[in-house]
């Protein structure tokens, strides 16, 4: 072996150079980002800043109030390019409805015209957390509640619902992670705020 080598130097550091690349490249695409990668934990309780509201709107014609869920990165990456869509509602007769694939609104975005592409995803770093707006009540038709949707930019899908008892699954997911499934639950109530709401699980699969 060791004489093969002395005559085949040019090949030996060859595949030597090409070891190495290969090794770099593992290390670089895999291996470390295994190893420090973002996790997310979402959470929700009934208190602010979940719960944001009331907002008054139009002169103070109309009171909102917000539910929303929380998505803080634990890990030790930037989760890139992070965003959330409905993946399943369904009423508590098991009949689901066309939302799939609605975009929640992240809650920080400014309302303004933007690039949708910019707009739906950001990244969220080590530590840093940001909120996802899930539903809201309107004073002015507490018959239905309704998803916050991008300014001008058409969806092609409703943006409320009667209310009642249902289930939402929402799909959180982004570049370099898995994607993660939070299921809520929500409930008619017989008050001004409308429903209540309480997360069930998160899984990942």
């Amino acid at each position: 072996m060791v004489e093969w080598i002395k005559n085949n130097i040019a090949t030996t550091i060859s595949l030597l150079l090409a070891g190495i690349a290969i090794l770099f490249t593992a290390l670089k695409d895999f291996i470390l980002p295994w190893f420090f990668k973002p996790k997310l934990e979402i959470t929700y309780n009934s208190k602010e800043p979940y719960k944001k509201g009331p907002v008054i709107k139009n002169s103070g014609n109309m009171w909102e109030n917000h539910e929303r869920f929380k998505i803080e990165n634990i890990g030790r990456e930037i989760a890139k390019n992070a965003r959330c869509q409905i993946q399943d509602i369904k009423n508590k007769d098991g009949k689901s409805f066309h939302l799939q694939g609605y975009h929640l609104k992240w809650a920080s975005r400014p309302e303004s015209a933007q690039d949708f592409s910019k707009v739906e995803r950001l990244n969220i770093a080590p530590g840093e957390s940001e909120f996802v707006d899930l539903i809201y009540m309107r004073t002015d038709n507490t018959t239905n509640f309704y998803f916050n949707k991008y300014p001008n930019i058409p969806t092609g899908i409703d943006d409320y619902l009667p209310i009642g008892d249902y289930t939402i699954t929402t799909i959180i997911s982004g570049d370099n992670f898995k994607p993660y499934f939070a299921t809520f639950k929500i409930n008619k109530k017989l008050d001004i705020t409308g429903v209540s709401l309480h997360l069930k699980e998160v899984t990942r699969k």
